[in-house]
């Protein structure tokens, strides 16, 4: 895991469940919309109560851990 990658899981508030917002701003985003967009792709795992999303501290972290970027061998 590289460091971008630490350092956005450390910065995922420290609960169980999330909001589509809390994880957008792990990452500095202003929008939620890339978040909501991986989650109804099915990149990013998360219910629907209420018509709000919410997402596992877990599924937060292996979301990050899957799109940290590997550049390609030389």
């Amino acid at each position: 895991m590289n460091a971008t990658t630490q350092a956005i899981i450390g910065r995922l508030p420290k609960k169980p469940l999330l909001t589509p917002a809390e994880v957008s701003s792990a990452y500095g985003l202003k929008s939620t919309g890339p978040i909501l967009a991986d989650i109804k792709t099915g990149k990013l795992v998360a219910n629907k109560i209420g018509g709000q999303y919410i997402v596992s501290h877990a599924a937060a972290e292996a979301y990050v851990a899957a799109n940290e970027y590997q550049p390609d061998e030389a």
